[in-house]
């Protein structure tokens, strides 16, 4: 599902930032470029995988390995691990970890909040003013952020109607 907000996108297709649209093809060829740049080798496996990872919201790794059976049967648990470990080491996606339900991995490298439904399990992305608030807290304590990781958790839209 996607949710359009004024100025926001959320789902799992595409995002809406204050530069335009970004979406999962240009975040695929991102990707796709970096690890040639690093001379890695490209195999079917991970290109699926990427373009899992690329084109959906915050997959698992069993989501993953769903997805791509889809169009490479014979694809391995093991293949899907190794891929994943290989792009978060050369940091082109992040992993959210989670004690109540499977570990998840994104993506999208911008700045964000990630909303977290404690009903479904469902994440989606609201971009924030993330380099305004660098530099209000560079100005007001001399720290230099390099990067955030801030989570809201609660209902969903759809979580919520059926709790109301």
């Amino acid at each position: 599902m996607t949710i359009i907000l004024p100025g926001i996108t959320l789902g799992q297709e595409s995002f809406l930032t204050k530069e335009g649209a970004v979406d999962g093809d240009r975040i695929n060829r991102r990707i796709v470029e970096e690890l040639l740049r690093k001379e890695v080798k490209l195999t079917p496996q991970r290109t699926e995988i990427i373009r899992i990872l690329s084109h959906n919201s915050h997959p698992g790794a069993r989501e993953i390995l769903e997805k791509a059976r889809e169009r490479i049967p014979d694809m391995s648990i093991s293949t899907v691990y190794y891929t994943i470990g290989l792009l978060k080491k050369e940091g082109l996606i992040k992993e959210l970890e989670f004690y109540e339900m499977e570990n998840r991995y994104e993506s999208e490298m911008d700045d964000h909040i990630d909303l977290i439904c404690t009903g479904c399990g469902n994440i989606e992305n609201f971009e924030n003013d993330g380099p305004e608030t660098r530099r209000i807290i560079e100005e007001c304590t001399g720290f230099k952020a390099r990067r955030m990781r801030f989570e809201y958790y609660g209902l969903c839209k759809e979580c919520g109607s059926k709790k109301a």
